[in-house]
């Protein structure tokens, strides 16, 4: 049911579902994830002492943290078959999450907007820009779950003549400090 990854790269990835099998040591500003209780993964650093820290949510959608020796992955979780811990994750999003004007601007091949390689990123202008260089690539991951369609679509049709233009202004949920970082909320 559960599987251990002691020893390798950080095993934890983000909407994992973990089982606290004992309590943590390490320090942090968030409370502790409690011993034999379950938490969905939001995110993961490694500090300077080299250990993983994990940032997860309740089923209330509260922030905690755990290591990665306190716990272990809940085999076989899919966050889309939950309605328990998407329900949380929207709850963490919509107290942590704020909302953003910016605007597309037309491809090279006509698109209403620009996109990575992979299609999973858009390039985004800050709605008060005036250089057109101005702007930032935000993933899909990082934006609100109820706002992700939106954000990667368009209601412009491609128009190949617009090329560099401005295509519409988007509204879209996106965390604090990465609206910060990249001018998008001051």
């Amino acid at each position: 049911m559960y599987q251990n990854h002691h020893g390798s790269k950080p095993g934890f990835q983000k909407n994992d579902l973990l089982f606290i099998t004992k309590n943590t040591r390490g320090r942090h500003s968030l409370p502790k994830a409690e011993k034999s209780k379950k938490y969905l993964v939001l995110s993961s650093y490694t500090n300077q002492l080299g250990t993983t820290k994990y940032i997860v949510i309740n089923e209330m959608g509260v922030e905690h943290f755990t290591t990665e020796k306190s716990a272990e992955k809940v085999e076989d979780f899919k966050l889309k078959d939950s309605e328990i811990w998407s329900r949380a994750r929207t709850t963490w999003m919509d107290e942590n999450y704020i909302p953003v004007f910016a605007t597309h601007k037309y491809a090279y091949s006509g698109m209403p907007y620009v996109s990575s390689r992979d299609g999973n990123s858009r390039f985004i202008r800050p709605i008060s820009s005036k250089d057109d260089n101005d702007g930032a690539w935000i993933h899909k991951d990082y934006v609100h779950d109820n706002d992700v369609k939106l954000f990667m679509s368009s209601s412009f049709p491609p128009d190949v003549k617009k090329q560099g233009e401005i295509s519409e202004t988007v509204t879209f949920r996106i965390p604090v400090w990465l609206a910060e970082k990249h001018g998008l909320f001051r």
